[in-house]
């Protein structure tokens, strides 16, 4: 740790779309657990323009703003990591002073091409912490991903008319169904989206004690898969603070009222199902995604057969 204080700070990475806010919001409803998104590494920066907003907006890594400031206001290169080190500083100490909680997980989600990056510089700087990866079905992720994009797409990009189409039909309930569901680009992105962060796990317990958990499980079993997050943080947990934090994470509570299995396109929380990508999958979309990420899908047993887009024919 940079900062000798008394907060514990881990790390929770996955792909984006694979549960990550849900298990925010539980953590955040423990007592002595909070679970913040402090976007510190992978050198990206973009601008998106989010749903209905007037102006687009920037996402960017504070190594990258780092960087910007070393541009611009003519610092040596050499000073990029004790400016960046003094940054975490500054943040981990107004954690401190204003959560109040001993233990605080930074939620990572790392941009295309960053993974490597992200847990090479999580070692840098937070060499004793902890880090806990939360995995579900790539597919499942692609399919939760594209809806996501319905809220939002990169600035000053149009629509295509194949977009447009698809966007009227499941969004708005108009016109006809298009033949296909994705995009071979979109494929493309979200299988490697899905599949980096997966591939930076090895790496990761060379330096870091790590624990894996799925989002089918905590599907399946929520307390149990709870119950292993706060073992392996070791936080202290109560039945009381345990039911709090099962409360907080009820589909129909961070919904706003809908039952799990109702969806709606256009929102963050959209489901809350495993299997859903059967609905949206065609042949070639399972052919394409398994030549990108297969590897990954059996080896966590999303599939036991190579050959399991066929059954999409």
């Amino acid at each position: 740790m940079i900062l000798k204080n008394k907060i514990a700070s881990h790390f929770l990475i996955s792909a984006p779309r694979s549960g990550s806010t849900w298990l925010q919001t539980m953590y955040n409803a423990h007592p002595k657990l909070a679970c913040v998104e402090r976007r510190l590494f992978g050198n990206y920066a973009d601008m998106v323009l989010d749903d209905g907003a007037q102006a687009p907006r920037l996402r960017v890594t504070l190594d990258k703003y780092v960087q910007s400031m070393l541009l611009h206001h003519g610092y040596p290169k050499s000073q990029q990591k004790k400016l960046t080190q003094n940054f975490i500083k500054a943040l981990l100490q107004a954690e401190q002073e204003t959560l109040g909680k001993p233990v605080v997980v930074d939620k990572i989600t790392p941009y295309l091409n960053t993974s490597a990056q992200v847990v090479s510089q999580l070692t840098t700087y937070f060499p004793k912490a902890k880090v806990l990866y939360l995995v579900r079905d790539g597919r499942d992720v692609l399919t939760s991903g594209v809806f996501h994009w319905f809220n939002k797409q990169p600035a000053n990009k149009a629509l295509t008319p194949f977009e447009r189409q698809r966007r009227d039909y499941f969004i708005h309930g108009k016109g006809e169904r298009p033949k296909r569901f994705f995009q071979d680009k979109e494929i493309e992105q979200w299988a490697n989206e899905w599949q980096q962060p997966l591939q930076t796990i090895d790496k990761a317990k060379q330096h870091h004690k790590v624990h894996t958990v799925t989002y089918e499980a905590m599907l399946t079993d929520t307390t149990k898969v709870l119950e292993e997050c706060f073992g392996f943080f070791q936080v202290k947990t109560t039945k009381k603070s345990l039911a709090a934090c099962l409360s907080a994470g009820q589909f129909k509570t961070m919904s706003q009222g809908r039952k799990q299995g109702e969806a709606k396109a256009n929102a963050h929380v959209r489901k809350g199902v495993s299997g859903d990508w059967k609905q949206y999958f065609t042949y070639t979309d399972g052919k394409l995604f398994h030549d990108i990420a297969g590897e990954i899908l059996l080896q966590y047993g999303y599939e036991t057969n190579e050959n399991w887009y066929e059954r999409l024919r």
